[in-house]
C-alpha cells in the first residue's frame, strides 16, 4: 500500500477544513488541537526521514506523503 500526492493533497484539505470546522463551532482551541496535532506528527516524521539519512526535497515529500497519504485507506 503507497500513498500518492493527489491523496496527500487531499487528506491536507480534510485536516484544514476540519480544523475551520471546529474553531467555528468548538473554539480555537479546538482548532488549534488538531492542527498542532498534525504539525507536530511532520515535524517529528521529518526528523525521523532526517535521521535516517534521506535530504532534501525527497525527505518533505516522504514526511508530506506520511502525515497527509491516509486518505488512501478510507
Amino acid at each position: 500500500m503507497r500513498a500518492d500526492l493527489p491523496a496527500a493533497d487531499f487528506g491536507l484539505g480534510i485536516v484544514a477544513v476540519a480544523s475551520v470546522v471546529l474553531g467555528l463551532f468548538e473554539g480555537l482551541s479546538s482548532e488549534a488541537l488538531v492542527a498542532g496535532s498534525f504539525a507536530a506528527l511532520f515535524l517529528v516524521a521529518l526528523v525521523v526521514v532526517l535521521l535516517r539519512g534521506i535530504r532534501g526535497l525527497y525527505a518533505g515529500r516522504r514526511t508530506y506523503l506520511f502525515t497527509f497519504g491516509w486518505p488512501n485507506w478510507l
